[in-house]
């Protein structure tokens, strides 16, 4: 029997398909531009077919588990796509590919879950931290956040059960949380955003879109054929570019401390998402720095913070993976009742 999980996000997905008594061992995975399909079924059906071609004795009737990590809110039947034009249901993917076990989870539990497996050359360290300070209180927390075409926020926290350590994962909409300007730069950044679209969230400014504002903001003119990638190029020869680039990096840094007074993780903090990785000189600066530890009479409680950037792009599928093997594990427990 198999279990498939995905990733989806704005941009790309990525799908992994594994044996259920080998999860770890990965049978096949693939990676897909999101964009390029009107649904998420299309995209499926192409997975399985390259499946077909690579995994020996595969085929649909032995999909045992689907899980989706997903971008936006999801209910227990659909969710709507944040930054994609996508409503996906499960009953629709059950009677279409006829897997009974369908699950659904957001993205960014997934990502959150694995940062749980990541090796030591998967991850960056920004903040080296020291979670054993006696100013803060030792516990499992740990918070994953990710500028990409959003931002994403999510936690983690490990519970005993009996003789074993489960993992659990929690999304949140914390990337919604108001944008807090800090100086007189980020008040001007405040009124000339909340000119274009009144409430100013964080993820805003921090996501691709937000950096492509960010430029505009310092030249004062909009631009509709520019991109993320294009202003990060830029960056090199344009002031402009370069200006909206440290500015992102020290907005994600503000936020990223604010999350670090709000959990206080000893776990530590670990941002994914597809920005920072391509933006790593600007996200090691000294910049990055002094924007997260600019708490004043908190300084030293986030000091104590580790924060890792992570360049594995597989941990939300990573996770999503796991998610699929708890799932599994908690189905074959009912039927042995």
């Amino acid at each position: 029997m198999h279990i498939i999980a995905a990733d989806v996000g704005g941009t790309k997905t990525r799908l992994a398909l594994a044996d259920i008594d080998e999860a770890n061992n990965i049978l096949y995975e693939a990676r897909y531009l999101s964009a390029e399909f009107e649904s998420f079924e299309p995209m499926l059906h192409a997975f399985i077919k390259e499946c077909r071609a690579a995994v020996s004795q595969f085929e649909i009737t032995t999909i045992e588990v689907l899980t989706l990590a997903l971008p936006g809110l999801v209910s227990d039947t659909s969710a709507n796509l944040t930054n994609l034009p996508w409503v996906i249901t499960k009953q629709l993917l059950k009677d279409s590919f006829g897997i009974k076990n369908v699950y659904f989870m957001n993205d960014f539990q997934a990502s959150a879950l694995g940062t749980r497996h990541l090796l030591e050359t998967d991850k960056i360290i920004l903040n080296t931290g020291n979670p054993h300070a006696k100013n803060l209180k030792k516990n499992t927390i740990g918070v994953t956040v990710g500028a990409g075409t959003g931002l994403g926020l999510a936690w983690t926290e490990d519970k005993i059960q009996g003789d074993e350590i489960t993992t659990y994962a929690y999304d949140t909409e914390g990337g919604h949380i108001d944008f807090a300007p800090v100086d007189d730069t980020q008040i001007r950044l405040l009124q000339f955003l909340q000119k274009r679209h009144g409430h100013v969230s964080y993820e805003r400014i921090l996501s691709g879109d937000g950096l492509v504002m960010l430029y505009e903001f310092f030249t004062n003119k909009q631009s509709h054929d520019i991109s993320a990638e294009w202003v990060n190029k830029q960056s090199l020869t344009d002031q402009a570019a370069d200006d909206a680039l440290s500015l992102f990096v020290k907005i994600y840094a503000a936020y990223i401390g604010n999350i670090a007074l709000l959990y206080k993780p000893s776990a530590g903090i670990y941002i994914t998402g597809g920005i920072a990785a391509k933006i790593l000189n600007k996200m090691q600066s000294e910049s990055f720095i002094s924007g997260y530890l600019n708490k004043g009479r908190m300084e030293s409680l986030v000091r104590q913070i580790a924060v890792y950037l992570v360049t594995n792009e597989r941990v939300g599928v990573l996770g999503a993976m796991t998610e699929t093997l708890k799932i599994h594990h908690a189905l074959s427990s009912q039927r042995l009742k």
